[in-house]
């Protein structure tokens, strides 16, 4: 940013103006509507952290109680149908955007398939899922990829000995060797692109560099997203105890720069508001249980009290701090300002990261391009008349 438009870390009045003049401030339109729906609340696996467990688990044991347990079944999906669909055309979009989300959504692997056969009725159909990979076979990504889902999103929580002592199933058994051969396995079958989610702690932070160069070895790296981000501390169950300094980022921001050398795709920061809750009470988007009832964000889904409605009734009157949204569940009054510094700091390295990025590559292909129109004059005949000969 130029310097007039700033003074002391704070916009001037023509900063201020040529921000309002680009519309840098404002979110873009929405180009879809986008769901949440969850398949099955349960998991299949019991890491301490979950901000959908209620307890935490007993002494010696590896299941933490959760939320109430809920599936989706093919009366749901018709009642979610007729939800959506007016409010898809009230929008005027015209595509369809669904997240499958649990709980463990591949719990209720028909549940999926149905859901998208009968939204895909409404409208264009493009599908992602969360899962934490233990059930993602080739045989379940095929048939998911069939009826529209395109990515995956799989959460890591660093390499294998610190992933297996918090990813483990509710039996205490670790998941990570199982999820990347599934990942591996579902790249050489399908088309899916995965987003890998790498759970960090501060314990998990110096050993980033470790894994990702792990993965790169593991997987196709050209059809991954990367995406690195503390784990965060919901109802004091979990203590990430990562402190969010200055150094912390300069760690993640290494671990990012040889995400992208190792040939991963990293996100920009920032971009449009949330599709599902930018908007209130359904402008944009939905959040829908497995029992049809309507939440804000999937931060609340299944949490009592937070509830803003059903598919069958709508959303209903609820008071203002129930409408919660991305993020704001898990950082406390007294955390927010150190968190958003943090994020702040981690953003404007990672935006310069990756504008550096772009720039050296356009560079390097406006060379290459620059010494193939040489070759091509070079290799070319001389210009002029025809030579006619004749005896």
């Amino acid at each position: 940013m130029p310097k007039r438009f700033h003074e002391d870390g704070r916009l001037t009045a023509e900063g201020r103006a040529e921000l309002a003049r680009q519309g840098v401030e404002q979110p873009k339109p929405a180009s879809r509507y986008s769901l949440t729906v969850v398949t099955s609340t349960a998991c299949n696996l019991g890491c301490p952290y979950c901000f959908q467990n209620t307890e935490a688990a007993l002494p010696g044991r590896f299941d933490p109680p959760r939320i109430a347990r809920e599936v989706l079944d093919g009366a749901m999906i018709d009642k979610i149908a007729a939800f959506t669909e007016p409010r898809l055309r009230a929008t005027g979009l015209d595509r369809l955007f669904v997240l499958l989300f649990g709980g463990e959504p591949l719990l209720n692997r028909w549940g999926c398939v149905e859901l998208l056969k009968r939204l895909s009725q409404l409208a264009p159909l493009t599908a992602s899922m969360v899962s934490n990979g233990v059930l993602l076979t080739p045989r379940v990504a095929g048939k998911l990829e069939a009826v529209g889902l395109r990515s995956v999103q799989i959460t890591l929580d660093g390499p294998k000995e610190l992933h297996d002592g918090t990813r483990f199933t509710r039996a205490g058994r670790g998941t990570f060797d199982k999820v990347l051969a599934n990942c591996a396995a579902v790249q050489e079958s399908t088309g899916l692109r995965l987003s890998l989610r790498l759970n960090t702690t501060a314990e998990g932070l110096p050993l980033l560099g470790g894994l990702v160069a792990d993965l790169a070895e593991r997987l196709d790296a050209s059809r991954c997203n990367l995406d690195i981000a503390p784990v965060l501390n919901y109802d004091g169950m979990f203590d990430p105890v990562m402190k969010r300094s200055a150094d912390d980022v300069d760690v993640l921001l290494r671990a990012y720069a040889d995400a992208l050398e190792s040939g991963f795709s990293v996100g920009w920061p920032g971009g449009s508001a949330c599709g599902f809750c930018g908007e209130r009470d359904g402008g944009t988007g939905a959040v829908i249980n497995a029992d049809g009832t309507l939440y804000s964000c999937w931060e609340t889904i299944g949490k009592p009290g937070y509830e803003v409605g059903s598919v069958e009734d709508g959303y209903q009157e609820y008071p203002a701090d129930r409408w919660v949204s991305c993020g704001e569940f898990a950082v406390s009054a007294t955390t927010a300002a150190q968190s958003q510094a943090f994020d702040d700091a981690l953003t404007v390295g990672l935006l310069e990261m990756l504008r550096t990025r772009r720039r050296r590559l356009a560079a390097v292909e406006a060379a290459e391009r620059t010494g193939a129109e040489k070759a091509d004059r070079t290799a070319a005949p001389a210009a002029g008349p025809l030579a006619v000969t004749g005896s």
